[in-house]
Order: C-alpha cells, then sequence, then structure tokens
C-alpha cells in the first residue's frame, strides 16, 4: 500500500473513531427527516459501517411533523441527539424557520442539514439559522463520515469553558465570565468565539465601548462569522447609532442576501435617514424574497398532493405537480428535482415515456452531473424498449453514482434488468447480487441472476 493511501486509512480510521465513540461514550442517537431514500440508504450504511452491535442508534421521520417529540424523548433520556434534516422537503417547503427553532429550543443539538443547492446564499441563510454542518448531495460515504466525524467530536477544553461563560452571562454573572474569556484568550488569541464570549460580558457589564471593540475582534479573526457582525448591529441599536446599525446590517446582508427580515430593518433604517429610493430598493428585495419563499410553499402543498395521488390517479398527480413548478417559474434549482422525478413517474404510469424523458432531460439543464436522473431516462426507455438507449443512460447514473445500487433492493434490481438486456451483463449481476443481499427473499432478482448465470455457463 502506497504511504498516501495509508495515511488516508488512518484518517478515515479517526473519523469511523470519532462516530462511534458517539454512539458508545456520548449515548448518541441520529433522528433523521428526510424524503430522499438514497441518502437515506447511505447514511444508514455508513452507520452500519461502524460494525456495531447497538441497536436503536437512528430514526427516520419521512416529515418533521413527528420530530420535536423524537428530540424532547432523547433529551429526557439523557442522549447526545443529532439532527440530520433537508433544507427543503415535498409537501412541508423550506426548512429553514424550524432548523431556528430546534436550534434555538435544545441548544445542546446537534444539526445536519441537507441540500442539493450549493448556492452560497442558502449556505450562509443554513448557517444563520444555526446548523453544525451542512451536507451538500450527493455526498460519498467517506465525506459524509468526515463531516460527521468533525462536528460529533466531544468538545474541546475550548468550547467548554465558554459554554462554562455562556452558562454566567445567562445568570447575570459577568465578571467570572469575563475571568473564563481572558483564560481562553491567553491560550487561544485567534478565537473568534472567545471574543464574542467576552464582548457578551463586557456589554453585560455595560462596558458598550470594549463590547464593541471584543465584537469587531472577533470578525477580523474570522471575515464570514455572522455573529459578532449581529450583536455589533445590535449593539449599534441599543447606543441609538442607525448609522452604525446600517453598516452592519450591510455587511451581514452581503454575506447572507436571502434574509428578508434584515432587508425589511435595512428598509425601514433608510427611512429614517430621508433615503427614499434606498429604501423602495431593500422593500422590494424584501418583498421578491417573501414572495419566492411564498410560492415555494405554494409549490410544497401542489406537490404534497401530487404524491398523495400518485397511485390512484398519475393524470392529477401530473396536473398538480406542473402547477408546482410553473408556481416556482425560472426559480428552479436543484432541491426541485423531486418534482421532476415525480412528474416523470406520472407521465410513465399513463404510458407517456418519451414525455417523461421530455421532463428528465429539462432537469439535467438544472442538475447535468443527476445520477438519480439518467436512471429514470434508463427506465422509461426500457419501458417503451429501447434497449441500447435504456443501458447508455443507466451506464451514465452509474458512472456518476457507483453507490446507486446501494440506495434499495428496487433500484439494484431494475439496474440489473437494464443492464441484462445488453453486453453489460457482469453489471448486471452485480446489480442483481446487491438487490439479494438487500433483501434475500426477492424472488424475481434471483430468477433474473439464475438465469444469467446459466446462460454464461451454457
Amino acid at each position: 500500500m502506497a504511504f498516501a493511501d495509508f495515511q488516508k486509512k488512518q484518517v478515515q480510521g479517526k473519523h469511523q473513531a470519532v462516530v462511534r465513540e458517539f454512539f458508545t461514550k456520548q449515548n448518541g442517537h441520529f433522528i433523521c427527516v428526510t424524503d430522499d431514500q438514497t441518502f437515506l440508504a447511505l447514511l444508514r450504511n455508513t452507520v452500519k459501517s461502524l460494525a456495531m452491535n447497538k441497536s436503536g442508534m437512528m430514526d427516520y421521520f419521512p416529515d418533521p411533523s413527528r420530530v420535536l417529540k423524537a428530540i424532547t424523548d432523547d433529551m429526557t433520556a439523557k442522549r447526545t441527539t443529532a439532527l440530520f434534516i433537508e433544507r427543503t422537503m415535498s409537501g412541508t417547503g423550506d426548512t429553514n424557520f424550524l432548523i431556528r427553532q430546534f436550534r434555538e429550543s435544545f441548544p445542546q443539538l446537534r444539526i445536519f442539514a441537507m441540500t442539493s443547492n450549493a448556492d452560497k446564499g442558502r449556505l450562509m441563510l443554513l448557517h444563520e439559522a444555526g446548523v453544525d454542518n451542512i451536507l451538500v448531495k450527493p455526498i460519498s460515504s467517506v465525506d459524509l463520515m468526515e463531516k460527521m466525524a468533525t462536528s460529533l467530536k466531544p468538545p474541546s477544553a475550548v468550547k467548554q469553558l465558554l459554554d462554562k461563560a455562556r452558562t454566567f452571562i445567562v445568570r447575570n454573572i459577568g465578571l467570572d465570565a469575563l475571568k473564563i474569556t481572558r483564560k481562553v484568550l491567553e491560550v487561544k488569541p485567534d478565537s473568534a468565539a472567545g471574543y464574542v464570549v467576552m464582548g457578551d460580558a463586557l456589554r453585560l457589564a455595560g462596558e458598550q465601548d470594549k463590547a464593541q471593540a471584543a465584537y469587531e475582534r472577533a470578525t477580523k479573526q474570522s471575515e464570514n462569522y455572522m455573529e459578532p457582525l449581529q450583536k455589533l448591529a445590535d449593539l449599534a441599536k441599543e447606543k441609538n447609532n442607525p448609522d452604525m446599525q446600517y453598516e452592519y446590517l450591510k455587511r451581514l446582508d452581503e454575506l447572507s442576501p436571502l434574509n428578508s427580515q434584515r432587508k425589511m430593518e435595512m428598509a425601514e433604517l433608510q427611512m429614517a435617514r430621508g433615503n427614499t429610493d434606498a429604501a423602495k430598493e431593500l422593500f422590494d428585495g424584501a418583498m421578491n424574497r417573501t414572495f419566492k419563499d411564498a410560492m415555494a410553499q405554494v409549490a410544497a402543498v401542489a406537490e404534497k398532493i401530487a404524491m398523495s395521488l400518485q397511485e390512484s390517479d398519475p393524470a392529477q398527480a401530473e396536473k398538480y405537480l406542473r402547477k408546482c413548478l410553473d408556481l416556482k417559474g425560472d426559480d428552479l434549482t436543484v432541491d426541485d428535482l423531486t418534482t421532476f422525478n415525480q412528474l416523470g413517474i406520472s407521465l410513465r404510469r399513463q404510458g407517456k415515456p418519451f414525455e417523461a424523458i421530455k421532463e428528465y432531460q429539462r432537469a439535467l439543464k438544472i442538475a447535468p452531473n443527476s445520477a438519480e436522473l439518467y436512471y429514470n431516462i434508463a427506465m422509461a426507455y426500457y419501458e417503451h424498449k429501447e434497449k441500447e438507449n435504456s443501458i447508455r443512460a443507466m451506464l451514465k447514473a452509474f458512472s456518476l453514482n457507483p453507490a446507486l445500487p446501494n440506495a434499495s433492493a428496487n433500484i439494484a434490481y431494475n439496474m440489473g434488468r437494464v443492464f441484462a438486456t445488453g453486453i453489460t451483463k457482469d453489471k448486471a449481476k452485480g446489480c442483481l447480487k446487491i438487490a439479494l443481499e438487500m433483501n434475500p427473499e426477492f424472488s424475481q432478482a434471483k430468477e433474473l441472476l439464475d438465469k444469467l448465470v446459466a446462460e454464461e455457463n451454457a
């Protein structure tokens, strides 16, 4: 083994050890809220790879309705909880507000947000809501393990001290909090979090100018750290300095431009200064953002209705799914791939595979590297008995995501069916074996695999 590969294995082993200790030493528990079965399978397999004989390590919910109770039950049982939640979900829409509520209600909760949209504005909005880490899909099991290890490792001595200082601040004991932060900054003089907590302690003591200096120092240590900028804006408001307050809000808006509430606050400050044109532009920005968010919520309801009609009335499901996409207009992103996929399924159930392929290809303009889209295109061609096009699309899906067969036994079987129609029979056998590993009673997969083996030995 090359030294580079050895080092890589060592690092991966350390990441696995951190996540394993999260379960064994911190009484850890995963709560996953997703409608993405591919990610759910990846998370389950990644947890399974830890090779632990421990039950109840993970619970799954297809929507957030029962999550609050699940988290509360964990806290009562003194479990350390890690929440995995989609940024957007079918029927729920944007979960940013929920994430913020969970963070405020359960400060000790570890929160991972999943998203297919790597737009900086969206990511910064998630950071504002209080997530610990963001998982941009598609993500490999190695990268997932690394992200989990980064956020699940036990708090450092510095973090424990700062948490203690925050507790003193909540109890109005600013002097003790200040002593702790000074000790922290002696050891770690570049700690942005240390300067924020110091600022909070000084602010509690009525030392507003010194608090401002501490917050400013925090922003210099970490330019993308939003908390000190927000505290500086709040402090400027306390000091009745609207010009300074606006400047800090402007810096926040540059980092996270999708916060409509902040734009409203900035517009009101501009109105008070007599800058009506600037205020109007900000009000318009807030309105546009709010309208887009509202349309996304309406679209989420339309999609939920479509999902409930998918089996019984695919034509009506198609109608609602098209309405869902129309509501978003030109604001379509990779977050809408689920809608396109469901629309394709509705069309295929109506015997319209080429219309389905047209919709999948439309979605490829948004996400050209989506393995799921190519998988669905392959299945649409397969249903229309276009073997070459079906195999070509499935090979593309497989090259984009070699772990795709592991998503479910049905997906592995379908991939096996497509690959079995051409010269790709080795790949077919590999997929069918995976299907049988996940579901040993899958008779259709066993029958097809036996047939391929018999043909090979003939």
